[in-house]
């Protein structure tokens, strides 16, 4: 899923994301086993030049887990297994843009900060600038013109 945008401020790509997620596996979380899928660059909206890689961790072509990779220093920051069986990965980003209320030529891309409307770093956002502004679609499929981020807490 690429947007079009520098993917990375340091030395971590795609492969390294993928193979840092299986090496952080082994601690005993119980997605050992798991194959490492396509990861998902993810751009922090609220820190200039920083971002995050999602891993899908697949067993069967099944998503089992996602990890997160960070992107300076490739670390693992975090997994977690999915509970709900037929979970897709992230939402596909033509159903956001269908989603959008007006016209959207140009690519997306991930990007998440810390919010009301999205607590969780493994539920990004996809963004689309537009003539109309900047508008963000979570991964339920609902816009978001403003991301609440003035509340304590998010």
């Amino acid at each position: 899923m690429s947007s079009g945008r520098s993917e990375t401020g340091g030395p971590c790509g795609p492969s390294d994301a993928r193979a840092a997620a299986i090496a952080g596996l082994a601690a005993g979380d119980g997605l050992q086993g798991a194959v490492a899928g396509e990861p998902a660059f993810v751009h922090r909206l609220d820190l200039a030049d920083a971002g995050y890689y999602l891993v899908p961790l697949l067993r069967e072509g099944i998503l089992v887990g996602i990890a997160e990779i960070e992107a300076r220093g490739c670390t693992l920051a975090k997994a977690g297994a999915i509970t709900a069986p037929g979970t897709p990965f992230l939402l596909d980003p033509e159903a956001a843009r269908a989603a959008l209320p007006v016209p959207s030529g140009g690519a997306p891309f991930l990007g998440w900060q810390p919010c009301r409307e999205s607590w969780d770093s493994f539920l990004p956002f996809w963004v689309f600038d537009t003539a109309e502004g900047r508008f963000h679609v979570d991964q339920s499929g609902q816009v978001h013109r403003q991301l609440g981020t003035g509340a304590r807490g998010g």
